[in-house]
């Protein structure tokens, strides 16, 4: 059920001003339907309250600008959704996306009307476009997986489970690499009494022979596993500060300042991608101004909602998407006092209906409740 607080979030007078950021992104479930969310935090906001404190931004600090169920996706959709907007709250000094190529046609087109927006590509989803682009090429490394995979199977019922490496994730696994990395480095380094002593056995030599067989392999990619997690640390780097203090012209020299282990040529070419980022980013901002870096909050957006939409039986862009609106918005006790004055039940179940149609599980029922009498046969 559409409840009315969800919906006056959507019909809320937004501010109109000319320092909006705007924060774009797609939900997807099942059907051919995509949701289009565009939050928006002010300039003056995040120089005045989140880059001092060198934090990130939370839920209720950005404002929902945009929730739109869409059929297609095209940019000149994305476009015309963007302008839309910004005729209502004000042109944005600002839009930050990952590189979706339907959302940066669209923001590219807008930018072509807009000429002074800076288009920022989020650093968390350049970080692990630059790991895959590394490692999914990498024969050593799809080799590496296989076996972390294997070890983890072999070792579910025996006595040393608990240094099973961790689950891989079937989508986004190159924003999370670094578990496999830490894991492989921990276990190379723990002296070998530590693990005789968890493993509560009175028989070393047998437990010696077990450990040598379940994972003498690690030794084979000891020299991969240092480079891999140099690259994760620089990639991790760069997010933290960029997370923390905004990207400007300063970026650069603050990311140099680290130092890193470049033994081999392959972790040189790679902090020099991650320099190539920086440079390309840094060359959009005006001198002296500090704009946001990563699109985070509209991830942690969508992973609340998909949390709390887990519950559905079909996984389809139906009302319940509805549910993102809590995330930024103050429930406030006149809040929820307006939404029932202000809004008919009978109007928001017509609204709904047009919007989002049947549901998939609607139909699924008229299916399969059908009896078979009712059935014609030709």
């Amino acid at each position: 059920m559409v409840r009315k607080d969800w919906v006056i979030e959507l019909q809320r007078e937004k501010e109109y001003r000319h320092d909006w950021i705007f924060i774009i992104d797609l939900t997807v479930e099942l059907g051919k339907q995509k949701c289009l969310v565009i939050l928006g935090v002010s300039q003056q906001y995040l120089e005045s309250s989140i880059f001092p404190l060198a934090r990130g931004l939370k839920h209720h600090e950005v404002q929902l600008f945009s929730l739109e169920i869409m059929d297609s996706t095209r940019g000149e959709f994305i476009e015309e959704k963007l302008c839309e907007l910004a005729n209502v709250v004000g042109c944005p000094v600002q839009i930050i996306s990952d590189h979706g190529s339907d959302i940066e046609k669209g923001i590219k087109l807008f930018i072509q009307k807009y000429t002074s927006v800076i288009y920022t590509y989020d650093v968390t989803h350049a970080m692990a476009l630059l790991l895959k682009h590394e490692l999914e090429t990498s024969e050593k490394y799809q080799s590496f997986i296989q076996k972390c995979s294997q070890c983890r199977h072999q070792l579910q019922q025996i006595e040393l489970s608990f240094l099973s490496p961790p689950s891989q994730r079937s989508q986004c696994r190159y924003f999370n690499v670094e578990k496999l990395i830490d894991w492989a480095q921990k276990l190379l380094n723990c002296p070998i009494e530590t693990l005789f002593k968890l493993a509560q056995t009175d028989e070393p030599e047998i437990l010696n022979k077990i450990l040598i067989t379940k994972f003498g392999w690690l030794k084979d990619y000891q020299e991969e596993i240092f480079i891999w997690g140099q690259m994760v640390l620089m990639t991790r780097t760069l997010e933290a500060q960029l997370k923390q203090n905004g990207i400007n012209q300063e970026s650069m020299t603050e990311f140099e300042l680290n130092e890193f282990s470049l033994f081999s040529n392959q972790t040189l070419v790679f902090q020099q991608n991650i320099i190539e980022y920086i440079t390309t980013e840094i060359d959009k901002i005006p001198e002296g101004r500090t704009i946001l870096a990563t699109s985070d909050i509209i991830e942690s957006i969508f992973g609340k909602y998909k949390h709390f939409s887990s519950r559905c039986p079909l996984k389809q862009i139906g009302q319940m998407i509805l549910s993102i609106s809590l995330c930024t918005m103050n429930l406030t006790t006149s809040v929820v006092k307006q939404a029932l004055e202000d809004i008919r039940y009978i109007d928001l179940k017509d609204w709904a209906s047009r919007v989002f149609g049947q549901s998939m599980l609607s139909k699924r029922k008229i299916v399969f409740s059908t009896s078979v009498d009712d059935i014609e046969f030709a």
